[in-house]
């Protein structure tokens, strides 16, 4: 995610500006903003984390730049997809009729969840496999697309929607965990072992519910 956010960025900028002339500040800060604002979200610092999305905001909306000030709230939405929270897509769509960009769009349709209205072609690659699974509600299929997304950030924002939105099963949730854990991202990963001991308990399988509500206790006690 990190990384495809950036060459966006920089595809942008270059095709704006020439190849030849230096990128501008507003555009070099707002992106430094949005990677700070990432950092802090999934590390659970919400307090912090917001500011530096409003001078993202700033930063670009100096440019009078809609389709970068979309990517932005994108970028938002999707962070909050990927730690199973629901987000309000009202200052996309005002953007999105300054700058209609069917890619955008898709991009929004995929992260709430409105699979059918997704555009296969305009969305990105990596996420082809688990539209598909989507489509289909096939959660076999879905944990294996899932697992072979190779941008963790990614994996875990499509880990994200399938919670949200379809049937899963403990392997995604699995797959969202570990990919939470290795990253030390705390926000996402104390939603899915909630997410996972909600799971146990509805399977009736109260130890592991016992275990993971244990497990989740002690990570926060040493927040």
């Amino acid at each position: 995610m990190r990384k495809y956010l950036f060459l966006l960025f920089i595809f942008l900028l270059l095709s704006a500006c020439g190849r030849s002339a230096p990128l501008p500040g507003w555009q070099e800060n707002g992106y430094r903003q949005l990677e700070n604002y990432k950092t802090y979200f999934l590390s659970g610092r919400e307090d912090s984390s917001e500011p530096h999305f409003l001078k993202a905001l700033q930063e670009i909306a100096a440019g009078n730049d809609m389709n970068l000030l979309s990517l932005a709230y994108l970028t938002k939405y999707g962070l909050h997809a990927a730690a199973l929270e629901s987000f309000d897509t009202a200052d996309f769509a005002r953007l999105y009729r300054q700058a209609p960009i069917p890619a955008n769009m898709a991009y929004c349709h995929f992260l709430k969840g409105n699979f059918t209205a997704v555009d296969p072609s305009l969305l990105s690659a990596r996420y082809a496999g688990v539209l598909k699974a989507a489509l289909a509600k096939d959660p076999v299929l879905a944990a294996r697309e899932l697992a072979a997304i190779e941008d963790p950030l990614s994996r875990l924002i499509a880990c994200g929607v399938w919670v949200r939105y379809l049937p899963y099963d403990e392997p995604i949730l699995q797959i969202a965990l570990s990919t939470a854990s290795d990253n030390g991202w705390k926000r996402p990963l104390w939603a899915y072992l909630d997410r996972l001991q909600n799971y146990y308990e509805a399977k009736g399988d109260t130890a592991q519910a016992g275990m993971i509500r244990d497990r989740l206790l002690l990570l926060k006690k040493m927040n």
